[in-house]
């Protein structure tokens, strides 16, 4: 029987850094698929908000998975650094699909986005008979619509939306993380119901083992607070760090530790604010959880986790991965009263409805100091993945939209 090939691309993190996408890679190979990977090297950022190209090889096999890596600078600044951004990754991966297909081949073609602009590589697959799928991770139009306004945005919006609904009418199939975005495939990007499949970002339940607590993240208080995530623009870090000096300094609450764990664009204003505000002592900034241990040890060591996530048009629509990792590891949750946040979470967190720092405070403050509520919200949300959010869970709706694009191929 052949063995069927697949080619994942992914533009905004490297591999297998993105969880989603090495959780995808490896459904597949489990499968009886050769999956190859093409994605940038890591990129991290210094203290001083230098951005620092990691040293990751230009091709290395992991676990029978084969990874191609480019060189990419990430965009700082206006809307030319992400073109300038964005047309160097299509023709790096377009270099890099061409050499695969004659080395390896493959038979489906999956993109994930941002950015949207992988459409003209669906185009050449359908030419040549190969499946194309659009993993649909993030909403580039809304995050436009968040960074920029003026007629500058505007300009910039139409571009997004266009090049979103050309990736959406390429593909034989699309992934959508989330009921909301599976409607705005079938309503903005035009495609038929039955090639749109939802494979949500579930942890694996063999990752679901809460170690022992690291005692010396909490910098000898207490309670320990934890935030492990992506620290850009829209991730709600700046509201956190101001809810974290209302705790400490209004609320005078010397109990509590906060450990950030984490990198990106925002990062330096953490630790320049954190230095300006005297919170040094209260707020920990280790960087990226580089390996799957010190992963496991910072997300088991919090008595809660927190999600910050403001309730934009962008966050109320996206399912955060943060979520149900951390209910993965039996963590409560304070977050934002958004849409799919509350769908994932459901009675494992507790949601606070205004954007007032002050209010975000309040709602740790209260978590940490109600052991009885922080144990039920626990065991609540280890029996929702169990039951329904786990990865394991959501395995057979990636295969199903693999068969749909490779069929597609054929009629």
């Amino acid at each position: 029987m052949k063995k069927h090939k697949a080619l994942i691309v992914v533009e905004n993190n490297s591999v297998p850094f993105d969880r989603r996408v090495w959780r995808e890679a490896q459904t597949l190979r489990d499968a009886g698929w050769q999956v190859t990977v093409i994605s940038p090297k890591a990129v991290q950022y210094s203290q001083g908000g230098t951005q620092i190209v990691g040293e990751d090889a230009d091709f290395e096999v992991i676990a029978d998975i084969a990874i191609y890596r480019y060189h990419l600078k990430a965009a700082e600044g206006g809307p030319l650094g992400f073109a300038y951004e964005y047309m160097t990754a299509l023709i790096q991966t377009s270099r890099l699909v061409l050499k695969i297909w004659y080395e390896r081949g493959f038979d489906v073609l999956q993109v994930c986005n941002p950015p949207d602009f992988f459409f003209p590589l669906g185009w050449i697959c359908r030419l040549a008979h190969k499946g194309f799928i659009f993993d649909h991770h993030d909403l580039v139009p809304e995050s436009v619509l968040q960074r920029w306004a003026g007629s500058k945005g505007a300009i910039i919006l139409w571009v997004a939306r266009l090049a979103e609904r050309l990736t959406m009418l390429a593909a034989h199939t699309v992934i959508s993380t989330n009921q909301s975005y599976r409607e705005i495939a079938l309503q903005r990007g035009g495609v038929s119901p039955e090639k749109v499949f939802v494979v949500r970002n579930g942890p694996q339940l063999r990752m679901l083992q809460r170690g022992a607590s690291d005692e010396s993240l909490r910098n000898g208080r207490h309670f320990l607070v934890g935030y492990l995530g992506i620290m850009g623009p829209q991730d709600g870090l700046e509201l956190l760090l101001q809810a974290i000096r209302v705790i400490v300094m209004s609320l005078g609450r010397q109990d509590i530790q906060f450990l950030l764990v984490g990198d990106g664009a925002l990062r330096p204003w953490l630790i320049t604010k954190t230095q300006e505000w005297n919170l040094t002592h209260y707020v920990t900034l280790p960087g990226l959880a580089v390996t799957m241990e010190d992963w496991g040890r910072y997300l088991s060591s919090p008595d809660i986790c927190v999600a910050p996530e403001p309730p934009t048009s962008f966050n109320q629509q996206s399912s955060i991965t943060k979520i149900a990792e951390y209910m993965a590891m039996g963590q409560p949750i304070v977050a934002f009263d958004l849409k799919e946040t509350r769908y994932t979470a459901q009675e494992a967190a507790y949601f606070v409805e205004s954007t007032d720092p002050v209010d975000f405070a309040l709602a740790i403050v209260r978590l940490l100091d109600d052991q009885k509520q922080r144990n039920r919200m626990s065991n609540y949300g280890l029996n929702r993945v169990r039951e329904c959010l786990s990865w394991e869970s959501q395995e057979q709706h990636l295969i199903q939209a693999y068969e749909v694009a490779l069929r597609a191929t054929h009629t």
